[in-house]
């Protein structure tokens, strides 16, 4: 073969022409498969990453695909500098570093350089997170008073509520002592199904988790939720509660669980987890697979047919804490994390080993249970309580 470029050279051009195409089954079956290797919570952030690019491309009149170092890094310093109305940066050296990822991902997928690797917008991080170096805000702890206090609070008021509010209380209550108790979080919450949480006679709840942020290959794991010695802060007491609303809504509707939540209480007095056998509901019925366990309750007393989602945890949670008294400047530090950093802190406070809170918790990592430790139970097993002050 000759060409332009010599003899016996073969161009990118002759190889497409040339090689056979897989037919369009397989090409659909690729881009399932891809589409697997990321999360939905991390496929839609990246989507959402590209967007921010495309649109800040097209308002400075360059193309998106390919960029050069040059662009990538023009964007990035634009965005750094970006300031809220309260005066504060708009976004993080972090979301500025996922979005230079985000752009290298969709150069590498069509076909092209990875424009954010060059050593230029590198130093143009680094030299970011140098100017805005500032400690990582963690969300404040729920221990288990806390619970108990904002527990409390939801219970009575949805007392003297409509049903709707006390539908409401129940999903809280699980989600919340589930959240506690199984160090979960929020994702791991919101994508739980009714057939992932199995009862036990004696243990309580095996809760899978199929999924999460460090375990990327779906081995998933199982956690255990004991029953509570009160029932007012009974894990498997909350889930059977919920439950039974759910399974109502899910078989009657609307009619049958406004008449089974038509008298209020302030919560269970008695133990209703007691001998719920595995593979059945508080309501005797068998689940079915993949319902969402934690949905959307409408100020209507609806239930939706989806999963809650990650933002819905976090601002109920704020809203529970605030009616139940807590301090704006506090509950601005709280959302969806205070219940996985709420068990780890309430266990070491409480005497547990870091083996043992890493069964519950899934880390991988000894240094981040003694960060919890640090920040939030400083005083255990700290030498300066010696020193007689």
């Amino acid at each position: 073969m000759s060409t332009e470029h010599g003899p016996d050279v073969v161009t990118p051009a002759d190889l497409a022409q040339h090689t056979p195409q897989p037919p369009d089954t397989i090409t659909d079956a690729m881009r399932r498969l891809r589409d697997k290797a990321a999360s939905d919570n991390t496929r839609a952030a990246q989507l959402n990453d590209w967007d921010t690019y495309t649109r800040w491309c097209h308002s400075t009149g360059h193309s998106p695909l390919p960029a050069t170092p040059d662009q990538i890094s023009w964007f990035v310093t634009e965005k750094s500098v970006e300031v809220r109305a309260d005066g504060r940066y708009a976004y993080a050296p972090s979301t500025l570093s996922r979005w230079i990822s985000t752009i290298n991902k969709m150069h590498s997928l069509a076909g092209y350089p990875k424009p954010g690797q060059h050593e230029s917008v590198r130093e143009l991080l680094r030299g970011i997170r140098r100017d805005r170096a500032t400690p990582p805000a963690r969300r404040t702890p729920l221990l288990t008073d806390d619970i108990r206090t904002i527990l409390t609070h939801m219970r009575t008021d949805a007392a003297t509520a409509g049903w709707a509010e006390r539908a409401a209380e129940r999903r809280d209550a699980a989600l919340l002592l589930m959240g506690l108790a199984g160090a979960l979080r929020r994702s791991e919450l919101t994508s739980l199904t009714v057939a992932d949480v199995v009862p036990h006679r004696a243990d309580g709840l095996y809760v899978t988790v199929r999924q999460s942020k460090t375990d990327r290959t779906a081995r998933g794991r199982t956690v255990t939720l004991p029953h509570g010695h009160d029932p007012h802060t009974c894990p498997v007491c909350a889930y059977r509660r919920w439950r039974e609303v759910l399974d109502t809504w899910d078989d009657g509707g609307r009619p049958a669980v406004a008449a089974l939540l038509e008298h209020g209480d302030e919560g269970p007095m008695q133990h209703c987890c007691r001998g719920l056998a595995a593979g059945t509901t508080s309501t005797g019925t068998k689940p079915t697979g993949n319902r969402a366990l934690f949905r959307p309750v409408h100020r209507t007393g609806s239930l939706g047919a989806g999963a809650l989602s990650g933002q819905s945890v976090h601002s109920m949670i704020q809203r529970r804490a605030r009616r139940a008294g807590f301090s704006d400047e506090l509950v601005a530090t709280l959302g969806g994390h205070s219940l996985r950093a709420g068990f780890v802190t309430q266990a070491v406070r409480g005497g547990a080993t870091t083996q043992t809170i890493m069964t519950q918790t899934g880390h991988a990592d000894e240094r981040m249970v003694a960060l919890y430790s640090r920040q939030h139970a400083g005083l255990v097993a700290n030498a300066v309580t010696r020193l007689g002050l």
